[in-house]
């Protein structure tokens, strides 16, 4: 892969556009390249259409990036600046509710105001699974997350919040797909207006638990005690009751 052409300290230089700053240029680039590939996918995100939307010619351009390929690893390099900064965040908190909040908190006041950090990050992953340079690959982003959603549920399980019987992986694993099914409704299909409404509303689910109707027909038809769980992630363990319309226990983190 090429390496990228920083510009030459002091003078315009060659394909510098008149009265620039070099760090404001390069990111407009950024900016116009994220939307781009967010709007059309990695493919159709050419230099030109870039170069188009930034603004600049193309000599502009190839003075900051030789290829877009350079140009996506940076936006890639960017996106992971932004999620490790919302992690350390995250991570100075003492429950895991709080980490939670605290890591969606921070990355709406660290996204770009029109969300389009968010909506990248969530295209890239989508580009992993459907372009063929990158099916396949990961990023420090993904990677970033979901070590983030381990340690989160491992330190809830060292503090008593969730119990050491449970398994892990598919709590991380659960945590994991809420980030990506967040991003991908709030970026593409619903818009971030309704995400606050969402978000008060996972948290009753985490702490109180949502679902009261009859967990299993079939075994309240057979007269079969119905296994009811007071709480799935361990809490106070399982119990069984003959009445099969009895609350389903809180999904909860120590609720």
């Amino acid at each position: 892969m090429a390496s990228r052409i920083e510009p030459a300290p002091g003078g315009r230089g060659r394909g510098r556009p008149v009265g620039s700053d070099s760090a404001e240029t390069r990111a407009t680039i950024l900016r116009a390249a994220r939307t781009v590939i967010v709007e059309r996918g990695y493919e159709a995100a050419t230099f030109q259409a870039i170069a188009a939307r930034a603004g600049f010619s193309r000599p502009t351009m190839h003075y900051y990036f030789h290829t877009k390929e350079e140009i996506y690893e940076s936006l890639q390099r960017e996106a992971y600046s932004v999620v490790s900064d919302c992690i350390a965040a995250a991570k100075r908190q003492d429950t895991l509710l709080d980490q939670l909040s605290t890591f969606v908190a921070a990355a709406r006041r660290l996204d770009f105001s029109d969300g389009s950090m968010m909506r990248f990050i969530v295209m890239s992953r989508l580009e992993q699974h459907r372009h063929p340079r990158l099916r396949g690959s990961t990023t420090a982003v993904t990677e970033a997350v979901a070590g983030f959603y381990r340690w989160m549920v491992d330190d809830a399980i060292r503090r008593g919040e969730i119990s050491a019987h449970v398994d892990a992986d598919a709590v991380a694993n659960m945590l994991f797909a809420m980030f990506w099914g967040m991003g991908l409704f709030a970026g593409f299909i619903h818009g971030a207006t309704g995400v606050s409404g969402i978000a008060k509303q996972l948290n009753t689910l985490l702490r109180r638990g949502l679902l009261s109707a009859p967990v299993d027909a079939d075994l309240a038809v057979m007269g079969a005690p119905a296994v009811m769980p007071v709480d799935p992630l361990g809490g106070p363990g399982y119990r069984e009751t003959p009445d099969s319309s009895a609350p389903v226990g809180a999904i909860a983190f120590g609720a």
